[in-house]
């Protein structure tokens, strides 16, 4: 959570000082009264807001629903979580709230301690991230490899290899690579290499954690075995990533090796 910014919104004083208890030395955090005030600072502010934490309800009694939905058109990467009063997690409106784009929830009394917060916003931030990779590559992916994807992204710390891909998908690992030679695509494995690393460089530009930290949570061998795969598909180091693009350098890394398949193929026929 090192650097990242923090925003509260319409929590009372106790949700509030759980939240600077939990976040303390690890995130910048700002406070903002109102849900009307939010609106505003997502029209008037260009500072980047990686979470948002808010109150299930306004000061007046008001939905999280419509803010929820500002700030996922107007921030897509900024993680979201809803602070909920003790029992709110059996509310119908829970569900609501979370089509409407919420990643989390903080239940008060339930999961308030510091170490859960840090755990939630750390899970959000991860869920935020796999939905900004998933619309990256849309465009990149045929689509009959979409679900490949998804599954990658969604589930990072199980899915590190093909085998792993094949049963959460319930096939046989030669099955995704008839998928992959039928859509004239690469193969499983360097497909889920990308995704992957797609998914470090989002993290890398919208969290500040460290590549030792992402190594751990997307279950790479080794923090050296993450920066040799970032080194050797894109010619980029992490801090590089990080400070010039983020997911973007892999995803114009991603570009030149398709066209570079592309172009072999061509000249083999």
């Amino acid at each position: 959570m090192s650097g990242t910014s923090v925003l509260a919104c319409a929590l009372d004083r106790h949700e509030q000082a759980r939240l600077i208890d939990a976040v303390r030395g690890a995130a910048n955090i700002a406070v903002i009264n109102s849900f009307g005030a939010l609106h505003e600072a997502l029209h008037a502010s260009t500072c980047a807001i990686d979470v948002v934490v808010l109150s299930a309800l306004g000061s007046h009694g008001e939905s999280a629903l419509r803010t929820i939905r500002a700030i996922v058109s107007q921030r897509p990467r900024t993680a979201i979580v809803v602070y909920c009063h003790p029992g709110w997690q059996h509310d119908t409106d829970l569900h609501g709230l979370a089509a409407a784009g919420a990643h989390q929830f903080i239940f008060g009394s339930a999961n308030d301690t510091p170490t859960d917060v840090r755990a939630v916003i750390l899970s959000a931030q991860s869920q935020c991230a796999a939905e900004c990779v998933l619309q990256l590559l849309a465009s990149y992916i045929p689509g009959p490899l979409h679900p490949l994807v998804e599954a990658a992204v969604c589930h990072p710390r199980q899915i590190t290899d093909v085998s792993a891909l094949a049963a959460s998908m319930g096939v046989h690992r030669k099955t995704l690579v008839n998928m992959c030679a039928r859509a004239s695509f690469l193969r499983p494995a360097e497909l889920l290499a990308w995704v992957r690393l797609t998914l470090v460089a989002n993290l890398l530009e919208t969290t500040g954690c460290t590549i030792e930290t992402i190594s751990v949570e997307l279950s790479y061998p080794s923090p050296n075995s993450l920066r040799n795969a970032l080194k050797r598909y894109t010619g980029r180091r992490g801090t590089d990533i990080r400070l010039n693009g983020g997911s973007s350098l892999v995803i114009q890394a991603l570009q030149r090796r398709l066209e570079e398949v592309r172009a072999n193929s061509l000249h083999t026929k």
